[in-house]
């Protein structure tokens, strides 16, 4: 028989549930199954919410000192094949049922069949994720929800972690089959009470000016983070101004739309962001990119001339005594100043931007953006036609291969990875938004 260390090291291969099947073999292999050492790294993939559920409460009964935790791939049966009759209040009495996917409704009513149907996962999973957050929130560093369909808007999955975030640094929330974090309120809770946050990925409905400017305060370790502006539009012209320093920086939305002033803040406050996601963000467009380049030269203008008087005044008193020898004068001191590297965008290395509902770059702004941010490495762009063909009139898909053609030679003409996306297929807010277009002409 192999030593406990020599266990708990095969042990450590074992998906989690083989782990907890490995368990009921002997005394032995139950004790080093349950070391706390296995439980430092979670991963729960593939599993059923049942199962899930399972897992996560034997995690909370062995009582480890968690630093991360994976989610990734868990389904449940019951909402993927859950189907209910959906009635309207004009709907005649004979005519037949119409059926939705129980995912396809509003949160109200999706809470009500669960109800009915004495679904009572959300709840457990809720109870568990807290005493499981409650028992690690000293120790755990890394949560990652990936690929799942478990519905967690029925869940308290993001007022746990607005609790217990204490120690975290990283947050994705990728691909989950919603939009994330409806609540500014509650996204902003979870900012303010996770000030080590260094990685913050995922698509959030809630994410607005506020957010924003609660990250640009809270957040200046931020590496890597993910912006997306869901009930974007373009209606920079419904915005109210606001001049600094000469320069237009329009304030919020009324349509919940993120503001050029709040991304320019966060690009001067986080000054270690070095891989950014935007997705259909009405503030990056050809003229927000050079009125942030405006600004950025504002900075690095005001940043020389506050060196060049020192210069003066130094030469000025070193004849004035003529020192023989360097003496370290008050005046002479060495002060911190701006440089190149320190404007906002300097740290930026990996981008990634999506155009779809809002203004698509040109030529001038793929200019600006390399100006803005010097340092890319890497650069992805995805769109397609239909958003040149929605935004501007008279587009023919031989000019929109033009325009990509010419911006490919460009971005090629300089040492970066680029990686063009300009073939997407259509989205649901295209056809939308072109079914409006269409019906507004009509009129």
């Amino acid at each position: 028989m192999f030593p406990n260390p020599i266990l708990q090291e095969i042990f450590s291969y074992l998906s989690f549930p083989d782990r907890l099947r490995a368990c009921r073999v002997s005394r032995k292999w139950y004790y080093n199954c349950t070391d706390p050492y296995l439980y430092q790294h979670i991963i729960l993939k593939d599993l059923e919410f049942n199962t899930l559920l399972l897992a996560m409460q034997r995690v909370v009964s062995i009582g480890p000192r968690v630093r991360t935790l994976t989610i990734q791939g868990c389904y449940s049966d019951f909402i993927q094949n859950t189907v209910v009759p959906v009635q309207f209040s004009n709907q005649p009495p004979n005519r037949p049922l119409l059926f939705s996917h129980i995912r396809a409704l509003q949160p109200a009513r999706r809470r009500q069949e669960y109800l009915k149907h004495g679904f009572e996962l959300h709840n457990h999973f809720s109870d568990t994720f807290s005493k499981l957050l409650e028992l690690t929130q000293q120790t755990l560093h890394t949560i990652k929800i990936l690929n799942c369909d478990l519905d967690f808007e029925m869940t308290e999955l993001f007022c746990t972690i607005a609790c217990n975030a204490h120690s975290l640094s990283t947050f994705h929330y990728v691909n989950n089959g919603d939009k994330g974090l409806h609540s500014s309120g509650l996204l902003q809770a979870i900012v303010s009470g996770s000030p080590k946050m260094r990685h913050f990925r995922g698509l959030h409905a809630g994410m607005n000016d506020a957010v924003l400017m609660t990250m640009a305060r809270h957040w200046p370790l931020l590496e890597s983070l993910t912006l997306c502006s869901i009930k974007s539009k373009d209606v920079l012209e419904l915005t109210g101004l606001i001049n600094e320093d000469g320069h237009e920086l329009r304030g919020a939305s009324p349509m919940g739309t993120i503001s050029n002033r709040a991304f320019w803040e966060l690009l001067c406050k986080c000054k270690s962001l070095t891989t950014l996601e935007v997705h259909d963000l009405a503030c990056v467009t050809n003229r927000d990119l050079a009125l942030y380049n405006s600004l950025r030269d504002t900075i690095h203008q005001k940043s020389s001339n506050r060196r060049q008087p020192l210069a003066t005044t130094t030469t000025t008193v070193n004849l004035k005594h003529h020192h023989p020898y360097h003496l370290h004068h008050p005046l002479q001191k060495k002060r911190t100043t701006t440089t190149t590297t320190d404007l906002p965008g300097s740290s930026l290395r990996n981008l990634r931007v999506t155009k779809y509902i809002t203004t698509p770059l040109s030529t001038p702004g793929f200019y600006d953006l390399l100006r803005l941010f010097p340092n890319l490495t890497r650069f992805e762009y995805a769109t397609n036609f239909h958003t040149f063909n929605n935004q501007f009139e008279g587009v023919t898909p031989d000019m929109y291969e033009a325009e990509r053609l010419a911006i490919a030679n460009f971005m090629n003409s300089h040492s970066l990875v680029y990686e063009e996306q300009w073939n997407e297929p259509i989205t649901t807010e295209q056809r939308l938004m072109a079914g409006m277009t269409t019906r507004s002409d009509q009129h």
